[in-house]
């Protein structure tokens, strides 16, 4: 059996030396495409994936599990908007990481949230659940288009308001899957 070749520099090289981008090979952008994303991340998984290194040196397999694990968590964040935008914000020297100070002053943004989420708490039917999900995703198509647009002119001001924005929206579709699940629920 022919021995492949392991991708990774340093057993210890993690997701915290390099951003996602790096990890992927991409360029560091809001506005990834999809299947270009997809065929990078399965392209090193593919050289990387643990399975191909059980014959290797202890050394080799911890350096093959730690690329494929550093790889899936790149993947996960690029795939999602609000994570992308931080790790780009990140790029940036904008990192403020979970900092509970950083959040939305704006009132009206805090009004939208919490108009959505009492809309969620009333939602009874699967129309409602299927109206609020249009609507937050509506909603997030746009936040994501203003975020690119702030990323292009260098508007770090904007940049943060939309990527909290961003982590509000997601998390109000977390919130409206999870009351939808809930309503569902018969009690015999």
């Amino acid at each position: 059996m022919q021995k492949a070749i392991v991708v990774v520099e340093s057993p210890s090289m993690s997701n915290q030396t390099l951003n996602p981008f790096e990890l992927l090979g991409l360029e560091p952008t809001f506005d990834v495409v999809p299947t270009l994303l997809d065929k990078a991340y399965f392209s090193r998984q593919t050289l990387s994936h643990p399975d191909r290194f059980i014959y290797h040196t202890e050394p080799e397999r911890l350096a093959a599990s730690n690329q494929a694990s550093a790889l899936n968590h790149a993947y996960e964040t690029l795939k999602n908007p609000a994570l992308r935008a931080k790790a780009l914000l990140k790029l940036r020297g904008i990192d403020f990481g979970d900092d509970p100070s950083k959040t939305v002053q704006d009132p009206i943004i805090l009004e939208e949230m919490m108009d959505l989420q009492e809309k969620i708490e009333e939602a009874a039917s699967p129309d409602d659940f299927k109206r609020i999900e249009s609507q937050i995703q509506e909603r997030l198509k746009d936040v994501m288009t203003a975020f690119s647009s702030s990323l292009q002119k260098d508007q770090d001001k904007d940049l943060l308001r939309g990527y909290l924005t961003l982590t509000y929206l997601s998390k109000m579709i977390g919130d409206l899957k999870t009351r939808q699940r809930q309503s569902s629920v018969k009690v015999l």
